[in-house]
């Protein structure tokens, strides 16, 4: 499976969560002096494990920015009551209520969780969601009672319940944590020297996310995208504009990053694309991240093709493009091929298939076939360099 085309961030914030922290401090592994070590698919920026529930398995993703979600799939299946219902925003400020229950067991490999509080959503109503059969979420209520290694190199998840258990004499680095009433770690960080936070986020795909509200950014080498917005748990918001910006000293916890290309947002979000160059261990109990440094940071520079698309309708349809990059392409304008990759045949049953064979990355220039109405036309495009160290 190749890299779905899309940024996703499924960072998940209860709403008038006081009367629920019950429900989120619920729940127990039954377990004592237990390792468990799980590979997971990271195809997609995502660490997406199988997941056993009422004797039949599904796909999960581990999300430290949401609590556990079950579909509406499992909770009619497990035939449940409700707690109650409860508002959820997602990353994109979208907001809807949901229902909360416990759920008797979840099986992660052969660790037992019992009595684990959830909230049901069907992340199935997504299309790129369903591209990656999720079905769920492993969240930071259900994580914090154990200790979790992420292996991204490996590709494995360790889960234990005793921290000695881990040899932490190479994670150089700590970042001590908050949290909410979820579990969901919060970090303090600096850019440009101006004091921020940021949620460590295991369900965004990206990068860095900068608030902001921060300062006056203006002045900063960047450009703007206009359009769809990154995908979140209720879908993407249409006509939005995201600012992308070389800051000139980002730096998390203790970890100096020097200049860096940021997106603004009204949160500050720390992405897959920053965990994965770490091998990373979290202690909710002491609430620390430590961290291994394993490959480098991204160095200051983006470049772009100056449009985005997603399938609708089963047609590739122009969502975003970039302002300071004028194309031939508009709103709307379905595409038919890009180079090799023939988009004018989708359907329900080979949307998914055609969507993840899309692969932009490496290339310099790429030919666009595409309609606008019953007019046929072509352009050719090449990748911009929109920022430069």
């Amino acid at each position: 499976m190749k890299k779905l085309p899309f940024i996703a961030a499924l960072l998940l914030i209860i709403i008038g969560c006081s009367s629920v922290s019950k429900m989120f401090d619920a729940g127990t592994v039954k377990a004592q002096n237990y390792t468990e070590v799980i590979a997971f698919d990271y195809s997609n920026n995502f660490a997406l494990i199988p997941v056993e529930i009422n004797n039949k398995t599904y796909t999960f993703l581990v999300d430290t920015g949401a609590p556990t979600v079950i579909s509406t799939a499992i909770y009619e299946d497990l035939n449940i009551k409700k707690f109650k219902g409860i508002y959820i925003a997602d990353s994109q400020g979208q907001r809807n209520q949901q229902k909360l229950v416990l759920v008797p067991e979840i099986k992660v490999g052969n660790l037992t969780y019992t009595n684990i509080g959830a909230v049901v959503a069907n992340l199935q109503n997504v299309y790129e969601f369903k591209c990656m059969g999720i079905d769920g979420i492993i969240g930071a209520n259900q994580m914090a009672k154990s200790f979790w290694k992420f292996d991204y190199e490996k590709k494995k998840l360790t889960i234990t319940d005793k921290l000695e258990n881990y040899d932490l004499t190479s994670f150089t680095d700590t970042i001590p944590f908050t949290i909410s009433t979820q579990k969901t770690p919060y970090i303090k960080g600096y850019v440009n020297g101006l004091n921020t936070s940021f949620t460590y986020d295991t369900g965004k795909s990206g990068y860095i996310d900068v608030n902001k509200k921060l300062a006056d950014f203006k002045d900063a080498p960047g450009f703007t995208s206009y359009g769809n917005s990154s995908i979140g748990l209720y879908d993407a918001k249409d006509s939005v504009r995201t600012r992308t910006i070389k800051v000139d000293s980002l730096r998390i916890g203790n970890i100096s990053m020097g200049a860096q290309v940021v997106d603004l947002d009204y949160g500050g979000l720390i992405g897959n694309d920053f965990m994965n160059k770490f091998e990373i261990v979290m202690d909710w109990k002491s609430q620390k991240i430590y961290l291994k440094k394993i490959l480098d940071f991204e160095k200051a520079i983006k470049t772009t093709f100056g449009f985005g698309f997603r399938i609708k309708d089963n047609k590739a349809i122009v969502t975003s493009l970039v302002k300071e990059y004028p194309l031939d392409l508009q709103p709307g304008d379905v595409i038919q091929t890009i180079n090799e990759f023939d988009l004018s045949n989708i359907s329900d049953e080979n949307s998914c298939e055609i969507y993840k064979k899309v692969v932009l990355k490496g290339l310099d220039s790429i030919v666009v076939n595409y309609k606008r109405g019953e007019q046929e036309l072509s352009t050719t495009i090449v990748r911009k360099t929109m920022i430069s160290e």
